[in-house]
């Protein structure tokens, strides 16, 4: 005799052979992260092979749409589905010209999606202080990414620290209002483990607790300047002098273009001062007291037809020579002056 399970279930496929009907999905379920929702369900009790599948969903009181058609996969992306609002999804089982009743199951996208873990990044600058920067996750829909602000407004983050060397002793927990925050008050030299969740206020909504995040803190002896934020440091000094260095040289060049500029003389005047020959030749010496020069004389051609007068003018040139020699006062003898006659 068979047990009465199985009596059940012959009787059940009598049922829906006689009426045409195909027993329905079973354990009907959404999983959803982030807005990324799947329709997943079990196959009926009364299995058979190539069975097809049938979701769709409708908002209101609005019409059924189909999401997946006579599919053989016992799941279904219903991402397509509006954020807002109350969405009835269904599903049925289909064998050949027999269908299954509809398995109906509600959703609300924006309240029942799972909200993902955000990023966590740490710092450790000085001793007993780390720096901790908070990446949200994010939506992925058709018109790009939304960040939890834009969907949900008002986000708190929850960061949970606990010493990792403790046992997982619990010793901070903070409520941080935006991504960025400094943990102070901490052991120098320790390490710690630090894992962070997003908390929707309005919805009363926790997601999902990030990965832990293992660091240790600074030594009291540490500088908190690790040896690549050093180099950089080094280097933009480098180059921050370099430039002040160069404008610095350019404004002198131009000062000087403008205030002192330089000539350059001609070739032929360089060769020329560069001969003092040329330099003494014409110009007497200022420094010399007394010209030496010998003067000079022109006594008339005494006429043919006279002596007398003759005479009488060479005896008024001598006294006319030597009146203009005493004036002059000039240490000469008198001989230094030549009488020429003329032939």
């Amino acid at each position: 005799m068979a047990p009465r399970g199985w009596q059940c279930l012959i009787c059940s496929c009598l049922f829906w052979t006689v009426h045409g009907m195909f027993p329905e999905p079973q354990n009907v379920r959404i999983h959803s992260v982030m807005l990324d929702s799947v329709l997943q369900w079990d196959p009926p009790n009364f299995h058979k092979e190539n069975v097809t599948y049938t979701v769709q969903y409708k908002k209101f009181h609005h019409q059924y749409i189909d999401l997946c058609q006579r599919i053989y996969i016992t799941e279904c992306n219903i991402s397509s589905i509006p954020m807002f609002g109350l969405s009835t999804i269904r599903v049925r089982a289909e064998f050949e010209n027999k269908t299954s009743n509809w398995v109906d199951i509600t959703f609300t996208s924006l309240k029942d999606t799972n909200i993902g873990p955000p990023a966590v990044q740490v710092e450790a600058h000085k001793p007993g202080v780390l720096s901790v920067q908070l990446t949200d996750p994010f939506f992925i829909r058709d018109d790009g990414k939304l960040s939890l602000h834009d969907l949900y407004g008002t986000v708190i983050y929850r960061l949970l620290i606990w010493k990792k060397d403790c046992g997982g002793e619990q010793v901070r927990n903070e409520n941080m209002t935006h991504t960025f925050q400094i943990i102070s008050g901490l052991d120098p030299g320790t390490a710690y483990c630090l894992k962070a969740q997003a908390y929707i206020e309005g919805l009363q909504k926790t997601g999902e607790w990030s990965e832990d995040y293992y660091i240790r803190t600074a030594d009291s002896t540490d500088t908190g300047i690790n040896p690549v934020q050093l180099t950089v440091i080094l280097l933009s000094v480098l180059i921050l002098v370099s430039f002040c260095c160069f404008i610095i040289y350019r404004v002198y060049r131009q000062t000087k273009f403008v205030f002192f500029p330089s000539y350059s003389l001609p070739q032929h005047f360089k060769e020329f001062l560069s001969k003092p020959s040329y330099s003494s030749q014409f110009l007497p010496s200022l420094s010399q007291e007394d010209d030496a020069y010998d003067r000079i004389m022109v006594i008339p051609e005494e006429p043919k037809d006279g002596h007398n007068e003759s005479g009488e003018q060479l005896s008024n040139t001598k006294m006319q020579l030597q009146k203009f020699q005493e004036e002059t006062l000039m240490p000469k003898d008198i001989s230094n002056c030549t009488l020429l006659e003329q032939p």
